[in-house]
């Protein structure tokens, strides 16, 4: 059963401004077609438009784009947000197989101003989808080990320089999405089923990582008995 959502509940949900949050929708979001047909008609909203609003408003107020510049951006990367499961019911064909989304552990979006192209409001984007981040000693040094997979949208053909770190935003996709999840009492169903899938292949990992050390445990313990033996050879 789909859920569906008011203005008023949405911006108390959310803690946002009522008025801002319909600002939002009208720059976000096609025109309602049942608003001008009921007079008094109050517009509703699936999880799926309230996270398309929810991340133009968080693209404007926090991340300081123009609403120019979050249409665009909305634009540029609704495909794979679609085709990576950041929609509830519009499903798309995934770039990324199943088994790689299943261990990626939340997605960040650079969004890079294409100044080379003398075109107004364009943008490229590298997705990162971080595997793994944790801390690894290099050298004496800790310093911290990133496993992750990483995809390009709308990258310029020539090799241009890298972008002025000014002109560079990172986007946390996945804690925009966890935040609206949070905040809609939606935590449940397909995110714990990923977050079990994950669970379990960590699981797998580090049975397989004791499997690894009870391999070279024996190893040891055959090169132990094979030195042993050739002390014994040699003392005859």
């Amino acid at each position: 059963m789909i859920k569906y959502y008011t203005n008023r509940e949405l911006s108390r949900k959310l803690e946002i401004n009522l008025a801002r949050w319909k600002r939002w929708s009208r720059e976000f979001l096609p025109p309602d077609p049942l608003g001008g047909m009921q007079s008094g008609y109050a517009r509703q909203y699936t999880p799926d438009s309230a996270f398309t609003v929810f991340l133009g408003g968080y693209l404007v107020a926090y991340m300081k784009f123009t609403i120019p510049e979050a249409k665009q951006i909305l634009k540029d990367l609704h495909g794979w947000l679609v085709n990576n499961g950041f929609y509830f019911l519009d499903k798309g064909d995934s770039k990324t197989s199943d088994l790689v989304n299943k261990v990626i552990d939340k997605y960040i979006i650079y969004i890079y101003e294409n100044s080379l192209s003398g075109e107004h409001l364009d943008f490229y984007y590298k997705i990162r989808g971080i595997i793994s981040d944790s801390p690894v000693d290099y050298k004496g040094c800790q310093v911290r080990e990133e496993l992750y997979v990483e995809t390009t949208i709308k990258q310029p053909d020539n090799k241009a320089p890298e972008p002025d770190t000014i002109k560079v935003k990172m986007l946390n996709i996945t804690g925009v999405r966890n935040k609206l999840l949070e905040r809609l009492g939606l935590s449940g169903g397909q995110k714990s089923e990923v977050g079990g899938e994950r669970s379990e292949i960590r699981s797998q990992r580090s049975e397989v990582r004791g499997q690894r050390s009870e391999v070279r445990g024996q190893r040891s313990e055959i090169g132990d008995q094979r030195s042993e033996v050739r002390g014994q050879r040699l003392g005859r």
